[in-house]
């Protein structure tokens, strides 16, 4: 994406937020509905939304493929010089493959979702502050 204008980086960066707490919420659903696998799930989509949000707001771009997740979460990783941001991006990506696999139980999913949902903590903040810098 090219020429975004910094209120359509904005607007669409407070979307894929949005988004993201939205998934939340229904990882606790699924959590209270026994369907772990679909927790996870939900705790991936949380994650990648929360990357797209920060991939808007701070350069304006869309992503666009599962390996631009991984390259942007290295980069915030550095960037902060905080590599929870890296090692818990790598564990939402086990709970997507989990999606297809259903190998990991509800203690499992439990287990990771304290450690995501504070990643997604830490890329909120981290998009505000792109937002506010603009």
């Amino acid at each position: 994406m090219t020429d975004v204008t910094p209120e359509e980086k904005k607007k669409r960066a407070l979307e894929y937020l949005a988004q993201s707490l939205s998934y939340l919420n229904n990882m606790e659903e699924a959590m209270r509905d026994g369907r772990p696998e679909k927790a996870g799930e939900f705790l991936w989509g949380s994650v990648a939304t929360a990357l797209k949000a920060i991939a808007m707001a701070k350069k304006g771009k869309t992503i666009k493929s599962h390996g631009e997740f991984w390259d942007l979460a290295r980069e915030l990783a550095r960037e902060t010089n905080n590599p929870s941001i890296y090692e818990n991006f790598r564990e939402a990506n086990s709970l997507h493959s989990n999606f297809y696999e259903s190998r990991l139980s509800s203690d499992d999913i439990k287990s990771s979702a304290d450690k995501i949902v504070e990643l997604v903590k830490k890329l909120r903040e981290l998009t505000m502050h792109s937002i506010e810098e603009e």
